[in-house]
């Protein structure tokens, strides 16, 4: 399992970044126009960009492996692969030209700064998705099944909305209601599909066969990572909607970042430990 690390860390860092630009792709820009606050949030989107390219430093290291993952991934992920690997180039690329043009350039108000930010959230959904179909090309019983993509965009959701809460907490925009609406429906949206997703995974492993052995065996030798993982994630939830709800600031969101972060590589090791081809 532990030869999946890289390539659950690259998941799991370029993940949560995406998903934290696509929150912020949506929220209301109202409330996030308040002089001090606006800048605020600039300064504090250096934390999501360096999680992209955090995960696209671990996928260069990633990819060079000889793991199983790594090795189905590369010979039939095919053109979604190819996708998922250009998406995350230009992700990468376009936060920090984001960060570099909202903090340091000219023209850090107006339209030209929303349309970047929702250029970057565009190509932040489009890794997501294209990582999903990746691996969902893979002749890989465990996952063939549409769990796969969903879960990947949960984990996505749900850890980059905690993102984006720490932000704007720290920013001193978690006041809007239509900003909280918002977010507590990105987290609880992320927190179904990505805990749904995995579960309707392991069933389904459960109950098959392959060349590793029996899916009950492999889901048994994994139940650590899966239930930390699980744990961390519904943690990730509890303590990211406190600090949404909550008037006095804390931890709150700290713990649900971290919580977060835990969590979605738990269940990324544990994902590639269920290969039922071949031992992960």
């Amino acid at each position: 399992m532990l030869s999946e690390s890289p390539l659950a860390l690259c998941s799991t860092f370029s993940l949560i970044g995406a998903g934290a630009f696509m929150v912020l792709a949506v929220l209301p820009n109202g409330p996030l126009q308040r002089q001090g606050v606006r800048r605020n949030v600039d300064v504090l989107c250096a934390m999501p960009c360096l999680a992209v390219v955090l995960g696209l430093v671990a996928a260069c290291f990633g990819f060079q492996d000889q793991s199983a993952a790594v090795a189905l991934l590369r010979d039939y992920g095919g053109a979604a692969l190819i996708l998922a690997a250009v998406a995350d180039v230009l992700l990468a690329c376009a936060a920090v030209a984001y960060c570099l043009c909202v903090n340091l350039g000219k023209d850090a108000e107006g339209r030209r700064r929303r349309a970047l930010l929702r250029i970057v959230g565009a190509l932040a959904a489009l890794f997501a998705c294209a990582s999903g179909l990746a691996h969902l090309a893979v002749p890989e019983p465990s996952w063939a099944t549409l769990a796969t993509p969903l879960q990947m965009l949960g984990f996505s959701l749900l850890g980059g909305s905690a993102l984006v809460v720490l932000m704007l907490e720290k920013a001193g925009a978690l006041d809007d209601p239509s900003v909280k609406r918002l977010l507590t429906v990105a987290a609880v949206l992320g927190a179904v599909l990505g805990v749904g997703g995995f579960s309707v995974q392991v069933l389904a492993v459960s109950e098959m066969a392959g060349a590793a052995g029996a899916g009950a065996d492999l889901v048994r030798a994994a139940s650590m990572h899966i239930a930390v993982g699980v744990f961390c994630l519904a943690a990730t939830l509890v303590f990211g909607v406190m600090a949404i709800r909550m008037k006095e600031t804390g931890f709150h969101s700290v713990i649900a970042v971290a919580s977060g972060f835990v969590g979605v590589f738990c269940l990324r090791l544990a994902f590639y430990a269920l290969q039922l081809a071949g031992a992960a």
